[in-house]
């Protein structure tokens, strides 16, 4: 009896674990299509309402770039688990963020969509800083006495009306601002709902 009872159990268990496996495969599948689903129309969308709001406070960034904290340190990698998130996102949008997070480490600026800025892609600024020269001392030289403004891409809930978006603008040494926020969709318009962080030289 005691044998037949081992052997139920067992059944019991590899069942409930074979269906764990195939419910998290799904998950993981649905999810990776739900992501395949951002156009960038969905992207540039919430990248252009940055742009406007960042323009709209300095009127002297003339160039953009792709966000240099990408992955710089943990902190930036962890603020996907914060509490708040799971006011403005479900769990699986959470899941979502963070594989839209990892595929975006390649992300470029696509001219096509950015207008009346100058694109100078992350890896090209990030390599003005050599030969113990001053990053400004040579940015200055090779684009005027101009401020640059950086975006991430935006990571997206699955329903896509809400996105977690970085950007900020550097103006020199010492000055400049930034923060990541959360953003809704309001009837096709895209509006700040939460700051997240946020900085200020």
């Amino acid at each position: 009896m005691k044998l037949k009872l081992e052997v139920y159990y067992n059944k019991q268990s590899q069942t409930i674990i074979n269906s764990l496996v195939v419910y998290l495969l799904l998950g993981s599948v649905y999810i990776k299509a739900q992501n395949s689903n951002i156009s960038d129309i969905d992207i540039y969308g919430v990248i252009d309402y940055a742009i406007k709001t960042k323009i709209d406070k300095v009127e002297t960034i003339k160039i953009i770039t792709e966000d240099p904290n990408y992955k710089n340190n943990e902190r930036d990698y962890n603020y996907l688990d914060i509490k708040i998130l799971k006011k403005f996102f479900t769990k699986n949008d959470v899941i979502s963020m963070k594989q839209q997070y990892e595929e975006s480490e390649n992300f470029l600026l696509n001219p096509k969509y950015i207008i009346n800025m100058r694109i100078i892609h992350k890896e090209k600024l990030l390599s003005y800083k050599k030969n113990n020269q001053s990053f400004w001392t040579e940015f200055n030289k090779l684009h005027g006495k101009v401020s640059f403004m950086f975006v991430s891409k935006p990571l997206f809930s699955i329903n896509k009306k809400r996105a977690i978006v970085s950007y900020g603008h550097y103006c020199g040494g010492l000055c400049g601002g930034g923060e990541r926020v959360i953003v809704k969709n309001e009837n096709g318009n895209w509006k700040i709902e939460e700051k997240l962080s946020g900085f200020i030289n």
